[in-house]
């Protein structure tokens, strides 16, 4: 069974981790700050998304694997962000090296949302 699967962040580790997704079937739903860093993986049938809100919308799984904790807050918690925007009861995992504390604002965020 396939999930549809947002993905944010297609540097070192996230690129080959998507690759991977796709082969296993997963659709893929992308986006990246340099638009460049997806081609290869919207060529290999990765749905590219003009905000990281955008991928989140479409997809029941959202992954996050970006720089810095600063990165992590504006892209979650940000005007037309992942909060905002994903679907009640999505699965939403970040995979950053991040704040404990960052952490649990955005899952307080994110339930306050469902």
């Amino acid at each position: 069974m396939s999930s549809k699967i947002g993905f944010i962040g297609l540097g070192i580790m996230g690129k080959p981790m998507v690759k991977n997704l796709l082969k296993a079937g997963h659709r893929l739903h992308v986006y990246n700050r340099t638009k460049e860093k997806a081609a290869a993986l919207v060529e290999a049938g990765a749905t590219w998304h003009e905000s990281a809100g955008a991928a989140a919308a479409a997809a029941e799984v959202v992954i996050t694997m970006l720089g810095f904790p600063i990165d992590v807050e504006q892209t979650y918690l940000g005007a037309g962000g992942i909060v905002e925007r994903a679907r009640p009861g999505a699965l939403l995992i970040d995979m950053t090296t991040s704040s404990p504390v960052l952490a649990r604002r955005i899952a307080e965020a994110a339930a306050a949302r469902g």
